[in-house]
């Protein structure tokens, strides 16, 4: 019996007895490991993988992913590391929400990957406006940018003859993580700033 020089697979030798169901049993039995295996979850791999080789590649139905044996044992091909929502806790000076209106969430972050997502609402916490520069939160870290980044949020200003009345604003985050914002305005400033749902930055 010969074997393949990449993946060991058997082929008979000229002087191997003459046996096609045998030669193409031992072919196939080595190739079934070899291929994309698949199953319908994890307990349904472990229960027909009952000696994993390293190498070895299983697709789970549920919850579909790719997985491979890495020689101790299953791992995710690809799994992006999500934080899920977190809650953040405004800067000094600010609440979460719209002061004086209902539905609007407070600012959180999601990271997944190297990208931070952030979403929410924040006011004053005392009647005012949101001067340009004014630090609005710090993110945590491991979700805080290498160098500065910026995004756009939703914001209003008090003052109807400003041109991003009920617009946008510039925000700035820089690698401490200070959320602020650096928007343009005239005389007065902002009531509210929103992350719109989306946005996001790079960490890296």
């Amino acid at each position: 019996m010969y074997l393949t020089p990449l993946c060991q697979l058997p082929y008979p030798a000229p002087s191997d007895a003459a046996d096609i169901p045998a030669h193409l049993q031992s072919l196939a039995t080595a190739l079934d490991g070899r291929t994309v295996l698949r199953f319908t979850d994890a307990a349904e791999r472990t229960a027909k993988v009952t000696a994993p080789q390293a190498g070895m590649v299983a697709w789970l139905t549920t919850p579909a992913l790719l997985t491979v044996h890495n020689g101790t044992g299953w791992v995710n091909v690809h799994e992006p590391a999500d934080s899920g929502w977190q809650t953040l806790t405004p800067g000094t000076g600010f609440v979460a929400g719209i002061t004086g209106q209902t539905g609007y969430p407070a600012p959180q972050y999601r990271k997944i990957d190297n990208r931070v997502y952030l979403r929410g609402w924040l006011s004053p916490a005392t009647a005012g406006v949101i001067a340009r520069a004014s630090t609005l939160l710090t993110l945590p870290a491991g979700a805080r940018p290498v160098a500065i980044a910026t995004i756009a949020a939703t914001c209003s200003d008090v003052v109807t003859a400003n041109y991003n009345q009920e617009g946008t604003t510039r925000l700035e985050i820089t690698p401490a993580g200070v959320v602020r914002n650096l928007g343009q305005n005239t005389v007065a400033g902002y009531t509210y700033v929103g992350f719109p749902d989306g946005a996001f930055f790079f960490l890296d």
